[in-house]
């Protein structure tokens, strides 16, 4: 049965009210901040945002005698009109914003005290919750010269290396607030324990919980099966066909056994590291010499190595991935090591612990492939167009798996990045 409901009253903008613009610019600029006006100004296009809409306030304000402008980005619940669409928006705001109230200032306050520089994200200035009216107002950091990569490119080393320095900062650093607590990070902060594949946190979830595992799962299930049909495709990939298509209804399990506690490599882990999550600054020759890393909307208390996996699959060609793994590793733990170490910390595993750890996880790597590079090639809407969603699941996820099949024979990106990460797979007894 379909869940369409009638079209909603609102739409996303309009959640941009005074009240919050008012709230982000006190704590940005202080008490005596008053607004004179503001405008919202979308500067994003279709199909560069899934799960939130993503839009500017530009504030005009006075403080003293002096008069400013300042622009902020606001992220928005989409308010499409699937109820069940409700629940997973009302999930993904509230991660991120514990996310920017709780955890980012125990870790900036363990990177300061270090010597270390803040982490590296944008300044969080208001947090808003309300079903479907959850607003998040971040620092523009377009004024800095930060912009988005091509997502559709594969990343160099250069931006492989920023990114990877960026995340060990955040893990290392994870580590060191953890150290100071008396119980798991994830006890004090539970909605660090919930995840795509485990929303609920006791052994009776209600009814919303189960309906996004199980939503979750599908679209899980459906990757798998389009990866299926890519390898049935090709000659000499029998075995990577036969292992999706055995594994293919065991997608949830699989995850989850990725995201269990795996001790000394567990950290708070990003939880959505791709090229779409990341902006780069560069210098004028082109170069990208700074990063900022957005979207925390999946963060969780897991491996290190599967945001190194979500990472490495999800945004490089596989040629680069391959030919630079172990100096991506050097850098990683050159990183992490360099934070624990101006603690007067240890870090507890060596570079070759860490390069296990990366491969016992490489099956992670391959799920959030499967799910992700679709997405990562394609152009604006080729895949889902979440603003026509029906709100009947079969329906949909019907609709989303048949876009991603054609995708395998009209988009000449998708195919070398699936069989170029199905060859590592089988190499590394991932597949088997």
């Amino acid at each position: 049965m379909s869940e369409t409901q009638e079209p909603p009253t609102v739409t996303p903008q309009s959640l941009v009210s005074e009240d919050r613009v008012r709230a982000a610019l006190t704590k940005d600029k202080g008490a005596d901040a008053e607004i004179l006006s503001f405008e919202v100004k979308d500067f994003t296009k279709k199909g560069d945002n899934y799960a939130c809409v993503v839009t500017s306030a530009v504030v005009r304000y006075r403080q003293g005698d002096k008069e400013g402008e300042v622009t902020y980005v606001v992220k928005c619940n989409p308010c499409r009109n699937v109820a069940a669409s409700h629940d997973f928006s009302a999930y993904l705001f509230n991660k991120e914003g514990n996310f920017y109230d709780e955890i980012v200032p125990l870790i900036n306050a363990e990177l300061e005290g270090i010597g270390q520089e803040p982490l590296r994200m944008p300044n969080c200035y208001e947090t808003h919750y309300g079903t479907t009216e959850e607003v998040i107002v971040l620092g523009d950091l377009r004024p800095g010269g930060f912009k988005m990569f091509d997502r559709k490119k594969g990343m160099d080393v250069a931006h492989t290396n920023l990114t990877l320095r960026e995340l060990a900062r955040l893990h290392a650093a994870s580590t060191l607030v953890q150290a100071k607590m008396t119980e798991p990070v994830e006890e004090k902060y539970p909605f660090l324990k919930k995840d795509f594949v485990c929303v609920y946190e006791n052994e009776n979830p209600d009814k919303q919980d189960e309906d996004l595992e199980q939503m979750m799962g599908t679209i899980f299930y459906g990757s798998m099966k389009t990866g299926m049909a890519m390898a049935q495709k090709i000659n000499g990939y029998e075995k990577v066909v036969d292992w999706l298509k055995k594994h293919a209804r065991q997608t949830t399990d699989l995850l989850k056994k990725c995201l269990k506690s795996t001790s000394d490599f567990d950290v708070v882990c990003h939880g959505d590291c791709w090229n779409n999550n990341i902006l780069f600054k560069y210098d004028e020759s082109g170069k990208p010499v700074d990063v900022r890393l957005l979207d925390l909307q999946i963060c969780r208390k897991a491996s290190l190595a599967t945001d190194l996996n979500y990472l490495l699959y999800s945004s490089l060609e596989g040629q680069v991935r391959k030919n630079n793994l172990e100096a991506f590793m050097k850098t990683y733990y050159e990183s992490f090591s360099q934070v624990l170490s101006n603690a007067g910390k240890k870090t507890p595993f060596t570079l070759d612990e860490l390069k296990k750890e990366y491969h016992n996880q490489n099956l992670f790597g391959l799920l959030m492939c499967l799910m992700v590079v679709p997405l990562v090639v394609s152009e604006g809407n080729d895949i889902m167009d979440f603003e026509n969603m029906t709100g009947d699941k079969e329906e949909d996820m019907k609709v989303y798996h048949q876009k991603i099949l054609d995708q395998l024979d009209n988009n000449q990106l998708l195919r070398p990045r699936l069989l170029a990460t199905f060859d590592e797979m089988v190499e590394y007894g991932v597949i088997s």
